[in-house]
This record gives structure tokens, sequence and C-alpha cells, in this order.
């Protein structure tokens, strides 16, 4: 609920009456303003507040009066802080990530009087990303290990320091689900407000109904007392710190779903969600929410919350100049799929909220099966065959075959939190921009590599891998497009190339650090017609390689695929498919001429035939005619005289 804003003052010269003051909240003073029903006032101007007279603003008369204002903003300022100390970044509109970090116990920073933990955490924000900030939460050396809450946001950007040197040690981040440690000393002050925080929910928490009533808080003589509500600034801190209080007594947050079902913020002059915005991020699963009796006027003022609290079953808005909006039932009905009650007027039935849910609810997109449309010259299955099996077995060949001067390929590294040894042989590779911090990162250029012999060297670093055949269809993915206008390679008109996109596995061996496991990839090429004297007719322009999932798998139990690649381990294999033969331009062309006045077909398609799958192999060729004779195009053959 919205925090309260100050007590409301008189006219301008009006006396003070014996009447008692009802609490509240003033904005812009430090006394209490309510209104005549003793609600909290979050956001209007307080009424008869004189401003200074004269050019310097002395309207309060002489210095006592300055020196007032100073303690008040004094004990403001202390009274935020404690607030601040106590919920740390609970309050934060930004969902925070826990981290754990390691090795500061052996950095020469350890005989700080911090133990180091400023300094560590000063250097990972300055670390972690050139091209936007990175602010850390405060904190906390619990052990071992320092314990601080960040931006989930910036997590990925802070996890690449992970090994990083910090005043002669390396530490280790990782992210944790386990509690923030509890230990943490406060200030004496800071415990006060705590243990009245902890009052103030013992008085408005009923079990039995699962609510949380934080009506009117302007009236609570705790708040009051705390001068907790002395301005729109600490009246929405306060708020925070008594959401952050109520959630720290679960200890899970299936015990906190179960354990606040409702809460009232009613009464409490919110104009606007985004003062109350925490309560969103604090209690996701809420059910029931009374916002009656505030000052939301427009559509606007609650529009922050139009994609929260899903599981949302009764609404109360009564009292709010928002209700009189013409179809505001309608729309608030479907801001929030499960609402089943607004204002007490049933507006869904179960089965209908049930509904609405679903179709608010991402599903999984349908897994379609692979679709080639590289027309009746198969020219992507049979490049597809060759490539996983050069890439398995002989890379520098497969580079020489089909790449060029002009090829780029590039890779892209999405390690999962912890796990850095998985992807350590792509890491250096890794042109992940969102990894790298944005695309102005030179490395992102650095990591694009252009030419065969540049490909190749990249290529003869990674790991050992085997795929499995394309005779397993249901391990494949394949999608196949024409692209139309690329360059012809003598720079005059246009050609049509390929667009192919792969999702597979495969199994990997990194023997370096003794890894071995299964990898699910997504890989992209562009085909092109080759240079003249190229040894296809169609070159790689393009090739981008994704790396997903890591799963290990123990080498000594890897159980054989059924196909003719050597099992994993790959150490030295004498693979299952020929290494293509180096053929001499004077060889090659004798082939084409040979195959073609064997079978008829034109020299293009006789080259196709055997530099596909039959990987310059003549009587593989002639035999792989055979059995494609029927599906070939009458563009084949060579046209009779």
């Amino acid at each position: 609920m919205a925090p309260p804003t100050g007590p409301r003052g008189g006219g301008n010269n009006r006396k003070p009456t014996g009447r008692a003051s009802r609490g509240g909240v003033a904005k812009h003073r430090a006394a209490t303003r309510t209104d005549r029903d003793g609600d909290v006032s979050m956001g209007a101007p307080t009424l008869g507040s004189n401003p200074p007279t004269g050019p310097s603003g002395r309207g309060n008369r002489g210095r006592g009066a300055a020196r007032g204002a100073s303690r008040g903003s004094r004990t403001s300022s202390r009274l935020a802080q404690n607030l601040k100390n106590y919920i740390g970044e609970g309050g934060s509109k930004h969902p925070k990530t826990t981290l754990k970090i390691l090795g500061i116990k052996n950095s020469k920073a350890a005989s700080n009087s911090d133990g180091g933990v400023k300094g560590l955490l000063q250097f990972i924000e300055r670390k972690a990303d050139k091209d936007k900030k990175v602010v850390l939460g405060r904190g906390v050396l619990d052990g071992d290990y320092v314990w601080v809450k960040a931006n989930k946001d910036d997590v990925s950007s802070i996890m690449h320091l992970n090994g990083y040197q910090y005043a002669g040690a390396p530490i280790t981040i990782e992210e944790t689900t386990e509690p923030f440690p509890t230990g943490t000393k406060f200030s004496k002050e800071a415990a006060d407000t705590r243990e009245k925080l902890l009052a103030l929910l013992a008085k408005r928490y009923n079990a039995e109904q699962k609510l949380l009533d934080l009506s009117a808080l302007g009236t609570d003589d705790i708040l009051g007392n705390l001068g907790a509500v002395g301005s729109q600034s600490l009246a929405e801190k306060s708020f925070r710190a008594i959401i952050h209080v109520a959630g720290e007594q679960f200890k899970t947050a299936e015990e906190k779903k179960q354990g606040i079902q409702s809460v009232s913020l009613a009464r409490n002059e919110i104009s606007d969600v985004d003062q109350v915005f925490s309560l969103a991020y604090a209690l996701p699963h809420l059910r029931r929410l009374d916002l009656s009796n505030n000052k939301l006027d427009t559509f606007s003022s609650i529009t922050k919350w139009k994609q929260e609290f899903r599981y949302l079953e009764e609404l109360y808005l009564v009292g709010n100049p928002l209700t009189g909006i013409l179809d505001y039932a309608t729309q608030i009905t479907q801001w929030f799929p499960c609402l089943q009650v607004l204002d007490g007027n049933v507006v869904r039935t179960p089965q209908e909220a049930a509904e609405a849910l679903k179709a608010m609810t991402p599903q999984p997109l349908a897994q379609l099966p692979s679709n080639l449309r590289d027309g009746e010259n198969n020219v992507a299955s049979i490049f597809l065959r060759s490539f996983f099996q050069l890439y398995d077995h002989d890379r520098p060949a497969l580079a020489a075959q089909f790449y060029d001067a002009e090829s780029v390929a590039s890779l892209s590294a999405t390690p999962e939190p912890g796990r850095d040894a998985d992807w350590k042989p792509y890491m250096k590779y890794s042109r992940n921009i969102q990894k790298l911090g944005g695309s102005r990162n030179p490395a992102v250029v650095q990591r694009l590599f252009t030419g065969a012999s540049l490909i190749a060297e990249m290529w003869k670093s990674l790991p050992a891998t085997r795929h499995a055949t394309l005779d397993q269809p249901e391990l494949w993915i394949i999608d196949c497009h024409t692209f139309p206008h690329l360059a012809e390679p003598s720079g005059h008109g246009f050609a049509m190339g390929l667009m192919i996109s792969v999702h597979g596995q495969f199994e990997e061996a990194d023997t370096t650090e003794e890894l071995y496991g299964t990898r699910t990839f997504s890989r992209s090429f562009i085909l092109g017609p080759s240079k003249p004297g190229a040894p296809h007719p169609y070159r790689v322009l393009s090739d981008q390689l994704t790396l997903h999932k890591w799963t290990p798998r123990a080498a000594a139990t890897s159980p054989p695929v059924a196909t003719a690649v050597p099992a994993v381990p790959i150490a030295p294999v004498v693979p299952a498919v020929a290494a293509v033969p180096v053929i001499d331009d004077v060889t090659r062309v004798q082939l084409i001429q040979e195959l073609s006045r064997r079978t008829g077909m034109n020299a293009q398609y006789s080259e196709l035939c055997l530099s596909g799958t039959a990987n310059w192999n003549f009587d593989l060729a002639l035999q792989s005619f055979e059995e494609q004779r029927a599906n070939l195009p009458p563009a084949a053959f060579i046209a009779p005289a």
C-alpha cells in the first residue's frame, strides 16, 4: 500500500485547537496530516503551510527555526538510513539475486577493517560491465563468503568475473537461493526500528484470515512515534520496510505465499500504485487486495500492475475516482486473468478464470518437422551430410572444401552460472554480445573469423565432437530456404543462395579438461555460389554456431551410438568416413568428364555428385547417381544434339 504523506494543516494563520490530531502523513512537513476520517495522505500537498517570506526565506524568523529545521532534517535522514539498513535491497523495483563470493579471506585485503568487503564490491562494480553502471547492495561477510544482492539483469556481467584475481587471490562467484545471512549487525537505531515494525505487524496480521491489514497507516501510533510518515519519501520507505519485515517471517517463498493471501491498503490516499509497487514483487501470488477509498483516478494510476498479480481473485477499488470511468470493470477484469470478484460483484466464474489465465500464459511453440526447401538438387542434404562428417573427423579438409577467403564464422556461448569449466574452450572465441557488454567492445569484431585459414585455426582448439547421422531425423530440426539476391562472385549481377538452420546435439570430448558429455547447439549457414576453380559449386558465406546446454556423462560408461562414428572420447581416431582425398585439378576434371560420359549428366551435376557424399570416390558417385536418377530434373542431363 502507499505510504502516508503527513498531517493536514489548517488555514494560513490558523491557531492550534485543543482537538487532538488523528495522525496521517505530510508530504513536505515533519508534522503529520490526515483527512477528516483519519486516513493517510500519500501525495497531496500540505494545506496551510506558510511559505518563507523575504528574499532569504526567513519566514520562520530567526536562527532557532533554522536549527529546528536542521534537526528535523537530520532526524529524517537517520530514520531513512535505518529503514534502508533494515530492508537492504528488499524494496527495490528491480528483481534481485543473491550472490556468494569466495576468496576474500585469502586476499591481501582481508586485513582491512571491514575484511576487504568494500574494496571487493567496488572492484566488481568497476570491472563487471564497461557499457553500463553495475551497482551492488550492501555486502555482508559471513564465514568465508561475502554475500551481496545484485540486480538480476546485471548477474551475467558479474559472473564473467568468476576466477578473476582480487588483491592477489582468485575469487569465485556463485548465485544462490539460500537465505541472506541474518546475523548482520545493525546500529541500535536500526534494530529499534525493526522491533517497532515487528510490533506493527503483530497487531495488523490476522493469521486465521491470512490477512495483512495495512489500511490507514497514517493513524498508526507506531509509525507516528517513529516519524516514519513525515514525508512522501519516508512514507514509501516505511512501506517497503514493512513489506520486507513481513516477508522475513516466513522461511520459504511457499510459506509466504500460503501465509499472506490478502492485503488491505484501503484509506491511504494512494494516487498511483507506483508508491506501493514493491507489493507486487514481494507477494506476486496474492489472492485478495483491497485498494478502496484511495485517490486512484485514471487507468494510468494503476496500469503498472497490469502484468502483476496473475492469481488475484478479488479486488476492491470502491471509493476511487477510477471507478467512474465508463469501461472500468471491463478493463480491470482483462488486466487480471484470475479475477472473479471486483468491488463485490462477480465478473468471472472459476472456470472462466482458469481459461483466462491459460490464455495469458505463454505456451511453448509446437515443434515442427524439418523443412528442406532446397529444390530438386538436394544441395542442403548433400552439404550437411558432408559438413558434419568432416567437422567430426577432418576440420582442416572441411574448411578447405567449403570455405574461402570471404567466408565468415563465429560462435556464441552462454555458460550456466557456476559451470565455467564446461565452457572454457569456447569462451575466448565466444561472440556473445550480451556477455561482452555491448557491440562497442572490440572483442565483438576480433571474434568474427574471416577466411578459411582463420576458421580452421579456431576449430582446431575446440573439443572433439560426434554428431548423429542425418538418418536419425528425430535428433535434428533442419530448415532450409532460398536466399535471393546474393552477389555473384564475379561481381556482375545476383545469384540465389540457401539459408540453412540446424538444431541438434553432439557428443563432446574435452580431453584437456577431461570432460565428456552431450551439448545441444544451433547452427546457421548461408550458402552461395563459389568462385571459379573452387572444389564445390557452392561455398559457405556465413557460419554461426550457438552453443547451448551441456550435460555431463562419464567417459568410461559412455554408451555406443548407432552410427559409424567412433565413440567418445575422441582422441586421434580413424574416421568411419573416409577422409576427402586431395585431388589436383586435372584429375578432378577427368573424373567429372568420365562421370558425365557414363551417366549423361552435364558437368555441373557430375561435379555435385562427385563432391557430395561420394567424397570424389568415382564408384560411390556412380552408385549415388543410380539411386537418385529418378529424382533428377531434365536440366541435369546434357541436351541431345
